[in-house]
Order: structure tokens, then sequence, then C-alpha cells
């Protein structure tokens, strides 16, 4: 199967896309040649360069006092939870809590002040600008032994591994917050309302076969949402709607 997720409010995107980077890099860790360590540093720069345009701790703090708040109050629309699972839960949240208020200043700052680093930045915004002969240094880093340029990725990488936790956290309890319906979508297009009830959605998932030959365009605005089903056939411009009827799976998500 494969799943399609769409964010419905700014906090839910920008924990997508972290996540995104955090898997990419653990993905070229976990063998770190001297093509995936580079890959690896450069997804590394991109998650400081993220962190360092919005207040991420703050942001992951908000949204667990949101569910901290509605779970101490039973207001959790749609999810079944027992008294020892709350409890479990809310000792989970209060310890990320504590932790997030324990980093001092922006998420990543500690990268501010790496000459090494700020020049690999500098250099990623020119095609082919990280390399070995317009900067020596990095050339003699990529030819240190691999144990020695992981290492200093993991070191450049652990203040983020506490927010990492929190989100992952999160972005659980919101998955986990809805069942999956079956839905039609006729002649490819689906559509339906987010308002007139109690939950506040945050995440909309569509689940497909893995052998489906087309993919959900998904737009949100605050009261509905609309699918699309596209052609997966590559192709230039915008694709085309698939005239038949789609069924589909939908998680509608809010925690």
């Amino acid at each position: 199967m494969i799943i399609y997720e769409q964010p419905l409010d700014e906090r839910i995107r920008l924990f997508l896309r972290m996540e995104n980077l955090f898997q990419r890099f653990d993905y070229y860790m976990d063998s770190p040649s001297q093509g995936n360590t580079q890959t690896a540093l450069e997804l590394l720069l991109e998650l400081n360069e993220l962190s360092s345009r919005v207040d991420v701790k703050s942001a992951i703090l908000k949204i667990i006092d949101h569910q901290t708040t509605a779970i101490r109050t039973d207001d959790v629309a749609g999810v079944m939870m027992d008294t020892s699972e709350q409890e479990v839960i809310l000792k989970v949240l209060s310890e990320k809590t504590k932790e997030l208020y324990s980093l001092r200043g922006q998420l990543g700052q500690h990268m501010k002040n790496n000459g090494f680093l700020n020049l690999i930045k500098q250099r990623m915004s020119v095609s082919g600008g990280v390399n070995g002969f317009d900067v020596p240094i990095f050339h003699h880093w990529m030819n240190q032994p691999a144990e020695t340029r992981a290492e200093s990725l993991q070191e450049w990488m652990q203040p983020y591994q506490r927010s990492r936790e929190a989100i992952d956290i999160a972005m659980g309890l919101i998955r986990n917050s809805a069942e999956l319906e079956d839905h039609i979508a006729a002649d490819g297009f689906y559509q339906s309302t987010l308002g007139g009830g109690h939950k506040i959605y945050q995440l909309l998932r569509v689940t497909l076969a893995r052998s489906s030959s087309y993919y959900p365009e998904i737009s949100a605005g605050k009261q509905r949402f609309s699918i699309r089903f596209v052609s997966a056939e590559m192709q230039e411009g915008r694709g085309k709607q698939v005239i038949e009827d789609i069924p589909f799976k939908l998680n509608m998500c809010g925690f």
C-alpha cells in the first residue's frame, strides 16, 4: 500500500518536512561511503536551513501542550484510550516538554559558528559547488576514515535528536487518531468537509494499492477538501484526471 499525506496546518507541514530529512539522513548514514556521507551532510544543512527560518521548538511545544490538554480533559474525539494508556502518554509528553525547555536558544544554533559547515552551506547554493577543487577542506574531510566522517555528522545531528523524538511522538498520536474509512471517488473526484464537528483535523491520509496507476492530488482549505485522482503516466504539464470510480481509503486525523 502507498500512503499519501496532506498537512492541514503549517506546524504539521513543518514536522513532515523534518521527518523526511531525518529519515533520509538515517538512510545514508547506514552506509557512510563518500557519496552517502556527502548526501547526509547536505541533508543536515537542509535541516539547519529549515530550522533557522522557523521556531521549531516553539511549534513542537504548542502541539505537545495541545495534546496533553486534550488527554487530560478527555477531549480526544474518536480516540479510544484507557486510563493506563493516558498515564503513559502523559508521562512521555511531560518528559519531552522538559527536554525541549532545557534546550537553550534556537534549534540548530550550534552550527552557526562552524566555519566548515557554513562554507559548505554557502557552496550548496551553486550547482555542483560542493567539490574538492573549489573547497579543498571538504576534499580533506571526505578523505578521512568513514568512522571519522560518521562521528562528525552524528555530533552535528545530536542537538536535533530531542526535537526529532518529540515530533515522532506527536505525529504518532495524530496518525493513530483516526480509523481507515473506505470511500469512492466518482469519476476520479472526491470532496468533503472539514468543519461542522468538534474535532480539529490536522492531517489527511489517502491509502491506495501499490499497483495503482494513479495518485491523489489533495487540496484543502479551512472548511473543505477535495481529492483529484490523476494518471501516473509521466508526461509534461499537469496530470490528467482519471475518469472512473476510484476506491480508496481515507484517514482524517486530528489530536
